[in-house]
């Protein structure tokens, strides 16, 4: 089971299933949350256009770590990160605190789902970068030794 969940392949899985779970509560905040606040049309496709950077962003990074590049893993953890702290923690600490009556109950299940998924995303990408710069490091010390 460790070896399952410390892996490179489900660590992609995981940040794809986060990716996922954010893309769904970017739905509901579309039709909730902006339809609360009765924004218009220029600010639903400005917050359109960041989304779709964000998520396009995310995806190449995605592609990229599938193909074996770090740099691209290293992305994919920032992407990750980024959303946990901002959407997800923002949201459970300042926008909309639990129990969130916003889309309820679709809007809590969103909030604390993605919490749960970023988290556990975070983690399985943190342990493979942190592998990845541990083995450069062990790969170094024997090139100095021979």
């Amino acid at each position: 089971m460790k070896n399952r969940f410390t892996s490179i392949r489900s660590a992609i899985a995981f940040t794809l299933i986060s990716l996922l779970v954010y893309l769904g509560r970017a739905f509901i905040d579309f039709y909730y949350v902006f339809g609360e606040f009765g924004l218009g049309v220029g600010m639903v496709a400005g917050a359109i256009v960041i989304y779709v950077i964000l998520f396009g962003g995310w995806i190449l990074a995605l592609l990229l770590a599938v193909q074996g590049s770090r740099p691209g893993l290293i992305a994919a953890f920032g992407f990750n990160l980024f959303f946990l702290l901002f959407i997800a923690v923002g949201t459970l600490v300042s926008y909309c605190p639990s129990p969130c009556s916003t889309g309820w109950p679709l809007g809590e299940i969103a909030i604390w789902l993605s919490f749960v998924v970023g988290v556990v995303a975070s983690i399985s990408l943190g342990i493979q970068i942190w592998r990845g710069s541990s083995q450069k490091s062990n790969d170094h010390l024997q090139t100095e030794v021979a």
